[in-house]
């Protein structure tokens, strides 16, 4: 098998024989080590950058939370809540890769992108551009506009959150073509927790990155009928402009009072911040990607292919090795349940499975796609062949928003998520349910392809050989008249697991004037080891028209199909199983207000309307009025406090050794 660049052919089936580039790896690591640097030293840094370029004698390489700390001097963001929760150890990852594949065209990948330090395995992280907080900017150098802007809006106290703060940001901006709007900022920092100082202070100060016009808030305001100014961006009176509006009773009490007011962005300009952006190293842009093949502890060998036919070769050689992409399971599995896995295959510069292609019968979904690239790829596929065609992806797209945070998206997959199997999967309900397929292929590169319905044999098992290896999922269009609908319920909305979720679709035909069902898929997750299909309540709607006198009998049927026993895992069985029939509920309402508006079924009762509108929340907004009482120098004034630029850049942290109860309250 070819091995690309100079090295000629590479062997792999010779298990002890060493590939050229864990040779230069280790030829690197001793040269950095003759000038003094650290023996594990794996990243090399400048001012806060780094490349990933050697290795360390663990599995994986260890992660990336530990290794700017081997540095002294070196503080970073790494050490926190240990379990993934807190979000507090993001870094940014600059990307740039070239993928050629006869599948596709040539697929060019460089941006800008927040991950957990805790879940990146060093060796993953081979010919990446790794900027931390500490250096975008410091008190030596300069904050960046994002650090300034976040200690004069007093967005921290203890500093435990604020690096994962700063980070989210920098990477939103980083990665954005034009100023995020305040949806967006929210939605990046959807995953960051904060358990001292509160959300207001933080979101009002990324909020003059937001898409607005800054004369909105320069220019004089307008008043209403009554005199009183009209905030220009609620629209609604307000006191935060005009203070000697009021009436006289008031006005000595609100003389001493002061209201937090937004900033325009040109307000933070970032003067004193004297450096330029960081670039991409052209060093890491020019150098040739090398297939990697590399030793780690206990024996543990971490391979990185190049092109698929490596792959099958490395599956025929070790059919138990593990595949890597995002390591947001694996890395769970080895950290917390003491799984081992003595070869471990990344599969990130394989370009077969980062195929993203629009077909005639649907859409073929690479299995390594990130689903934060989905995620894009769906938007911009909408936006092209409209609702007719693409009612699954726009079922998909909205139940992505609500799985995991933006910095997990950036980084798990598609094939991830759905051969790890598991019982509560966002994703497995729908994609059983729209009919999708999925390709496999084995190392004799034979190729089949299976529905997803009967790809889920049990708890976190699949229909995949050891030999064999997720290729694509194909994505069927819908039909007219086809609807597709997904479901989930949580104990909070954003970032959490689900209790019971679902993705429904069904088809409506004409027969002898009467819209009837003629195809229906009901698949729930989080009631059993494996997602489950409602069969006897399909074939019930299957040839019936639609309408309220059939409920009754779904309900009961759905009641059969979807048993909870008192004692299932999870607990509240009864509230469980009433949001199965929610859901089938809520699915009815949908599909016939769907018809509805075609004008081919009758109206929705008003009370039924709220059940099919989509949550939409608010942009979060805020003020704060405090009173002036001066004592002594400091004490009683808004001023920003000493630490407050330290933290931002990690020049001061709340060294505390955390125990274990706080990695468990992380998720309540």
């Amino acid at each position: 098998m070819e091995a690309g660049g100079v090295g000629g052919i590479l062997d792999l089936r010779e298990k002890e024989r060493t590939q050229q580039a864990g040779e230069e790896a280790a030829r690197s690591l001793a040269a950095a080590v003759r000038r003094g640097a650290s023996p594990g030293g794996l990243l090399r840094r400048r001012r806060g950058e780094g490349w990933a370029r050697g290795g360390r004698p663990e599995s994986g390489g260890g992660d990336l939370r530990s290794r700017p700390r081997e540095r002294p001097g070196r503080l970073s963001q790494y050490f926190q809540c240990l379990y993934i929760n807190c979000y507090a150890c993001f870094v940014v990852i600059a990307h740039f890769l070239n993928l050629s594949s006869i599948l596709t065209q040539i697929i060019t990948l460089f941006r800008h992108f927040a991950i957990n330090a805790c879940l990146a395995p060093l060796y993953s992280l081979e010919g990446m551009h790794i900027i931390t907080v500490e250096g975008i900017g410091n008190c030596r150098r300069g904050l960046h506009p994002v650090q300034e802007r976040l200690a004069e809006a007093h967005g921290s106290q203890c500093g435990f959150c604020t690096p994962g703060f700063v980070m989210s940001m920098y990477a939103l901006l980083r990665s954005s073509k034009q100023p995020p709007t305040k949806e967006q900022i929210e939605d990046s920092l959807a995953g960051n927790l904060c358990r001292c100082t509160g959300y207001r202070p933080i979101i009002d100060a990324f909020g003059v990155f937001a898409k607005t016009d800054d004369s909105l808030y320069t220019a004089s305001p307008s008043e209403s009928a009554n005199g009183k100014a009209i905030c220009p961006s609620t629209g609604k009176p307000c006191l935060c402009r005009n203070e000697t509006d009021v009436n006289g009773n008031e006005s000595s009490l609100l003389s001493s009072v002061k209201t937090y007011l937004p900033s325009s962005y040109n307000e933070i300009d970032g003067n004193a911040y004297n450096e330029k952006e960081l670039i991409f190293p052209p060093e890491l842009q020019l150098r040739k990607i090398m297939p990697l093949r590399l030793n780690g502890f206990n024996g543990v060998r971490w391979y990185r292919p190049l092109k698929l036919d490596q792959l099958l070769q490395l599956k025929s050689c070790y059919p138990e090795a593990k595949l890597i992409i995002g390591n947001s399971e694996v890395g769970v599995e080895t950290e917390f349940k003491n799984a081992q896995y003595g070869v471990m295959i990344s599969v990130t510069h394989v370009p077969e499975l980062h195929t993203l292609k629009v077909e005639e019968d649907g859409l073929r979904i690479g299995s390594a796609v990130r689903l934060a690239q989905l995620q894009d790829f769906l938007k911009k596929v909408i936006a092209e062949r409209g609702s007719l065609q693409t009612s699954s992806c726009q079922a998909i797209l909205r139940q992505l928003k609500w799985f995991a945070g933006t910095q997990i998206r950036n980084v798990a997959s598609v094939g991830g998520n759905i051969c790890t199997a598991s019982p509560i999967s966002d994703l497995n309900p729908l994609w059983m349910s729209t009919g999708a397929t999925f390709q496999i292929i084995d190392v004799n590169n034979n190729v089949r392809t299976t529905v997803a319905k009967d790809f889920f044999l049990g708890y976190r098992k699949v229909d995949l050989k050891d030999d064999e290896v997720l290729l694509s999922v194909i994505l069927p269009w819908t039909r007219p008249f086809e609807y597709v609908k997904e479901f989930k319920q949580a104990h909070r909305r954003q970032d959490d697991i689900a209790l019971v979720n679902a993705g429904m679709r069904v088809h409506i035909t004409e027969a002898e004037g009467n819209w009837i069902v003629s195809d229906v898929s009901i698949v729930y997750g989080g009631v059993a080891a494996v997602p489950l299909t409602a069969g006897k309540t399909e074939s019930f709607l299957v040839g019936k028209k639609l309408d309220y006198g059939l409920l009754d009998e779904a309900f009961n049927l759905l009641k059969e199909d979807i048993p909870l026993a008192e004692n299932a895992p999870g607990g509240m069985v009864e509230f469980r199983s009433s949001l199965t029939l929610s859901f089938f509920f809520k699915f009815f309402l949908y599909v016939t207000h769907e018809m509805n508006t075609k004008g081919l079924s009758e109206g929705l009762d008003v009370a039924n309307m709220s059940a099919i509108q989509s949550y939409t929340r608010p942009v979060t907004t805020g003020t704060q009025g405090y009173e002036l009482v001066r004592q002594g120098t400091a004490v009683g004034q808004p001023m920003v406090h000493l630490s407050a630029m330290l933290q931002f850049s990690c020049q001061i942290f709340p060294w505390v050794r955390w125990s274990l109860p706080l990695k468990r309250c992380a998720r309540c």
